[in-house]
């Protein structure tokens, strides 16, 4: 089932979506280090070991790559413009 966005995210993701700021915006990778712990929460999670504390954080660093993927995508489309 989807979740609808409520306006508000539309208005932050256009806020990060500056091109004033696009360069940083677009090669924006996370650190080594949060890599990692993302790649073993995934891992915990593919073997059905993840704590109800890690899965709200898996939950959480889910959220925050969907909404870098939009703000991402808004940016290049108003860049094309």
């Amino acid at each position: 089932m989807a979740t609808i966005q409520p306006i508000a995210y539309d208005e932050i993701v256009d806020l990060f979506a500056e091109p004033a700021i696009a360069e940083r915006v677009l090669s924006f990778h996370p650190s080594p280090g949060m890599q990692e712990r993302v790649e073993a929460l995934l891992e915990k999670n593919r073997n059905g070991t993840l704590t109800p504390d890690e899965q709200a954080e898996l939950d959480e660093v889910e959220r925050l790559e969907h909404f870098m993927r939009l703000v991402k995508a808004r940016l290049r489309q108003k860049l094309a413009q």
